[in-house]
């Protein structure tokens, strides 16, 4: 199980967007992927449709592993644990500081 979660601000840490920073869009634990705003972006030939009306080509995110990002805490990337009390639900905390994210 995975500490990303959508919404959460994000570093990716490996690849060919090594160090660009962006919000998580999408993520997908089946397959261990996520996507990232302004990460990995594709042209698309889309048709044209409901919510697109003139079609053509489109710039796209596409998803990127899991394991290429590292959730940041103000400006540095952290790791996470997640703390488990009884009665309440878990929450994430960094290794290094300890406070919960």
């Amino acid at each position: 199980m995975s500490n990303i979660r959508k919404d959460d601000h994000v570093k990716v840490i490996t690849g060919a967007y090594k160090g660009k920073t962006g919000n998580v869009i999408s993520v997908d634990k089946k397959n261990k992927k996520v996507t990232v705003s302004g990460v990995n972006v594709r042209k698309r030939h889309e048709k044209p449709s409901q919510t697109n009306q003139t079609g053509g080509i489109i710039d796209k995110e596409m998803p990127i592993a899991i394991s290429n990002v590292m959730l940041l805490e103000g400006s540095t990337p952290v790791r996470t644990r997640r703390i488990h009390e009884k009665g309440k639900p878990s929450v994430r905390v960094s290794v290094k500081t300890g406070k919960e994210i």
